[in-house]
């Protein structure tokens, strides 16, 4: 591990996809907080043990639930696609404009979808995007 450590690319990227995983974990805990919140529980037992009587998907929880499953769509990309565009032999720079990039934009994602804020939650939807398509671009040219 020394071995990837010591590639500054790699670094960047493993800081970042750190950063990402606990993201997620974040997320997921702002998904439990919004069930608690409304008492909206998916499953019976659960209500049961909270004794919940609302609705299984409330508002807030089902908006809560898209902002985890965004993150389940576009952050396990990153990890796949960022690992390859690295080992491809991404040079310090590139790694660090699209990984910290792609990490900046997920987490405004997060905070501009938990405010309801458009069009910035599409523009930094968008930004992540750009980096994955601009890394895969890298990936493909440097594999021809």
């Amino acid at each position: 591990m020394d071995d990837l450590l010591s590639n500054p690319a790699f670094r960047t990227y493993a800081l970042c996809a750190a950063i990402l995983a606990v993201k997620m974990l974040l997320s997921a805990s702002y998904t439990t907080i919004a069930r608690m919140r409304s008492q909206g529980y998916a499953n019976p037992e659960d209500a049961r043990l909270f004794g919940a009587s609302g609705p299984a998907e409330p508002a807030a929880v089902a908006h809560a639930l898209r902002i985890q499953r965004n993150d389940g769509e576009n952050i396990p990309l990153f990890f796949a696609v960022g690992l390859l565009y690295v080992l491809a032999g991404a040079s310090a720079f590139g790694a660090a404009v699209y990984c910290w990039a792609f990490t900046a934009a997920r987490i405004l994602h997060t905070i501009t979808y938990m405010a309801h804020l458009q069009p910035w939650r599409a523009i930094s939807y968008g930004v992540g995007v750009f980096c994955l398509v601009g890394m895969a671009v890298q990936i493909i040219a440097a594999a021809i």
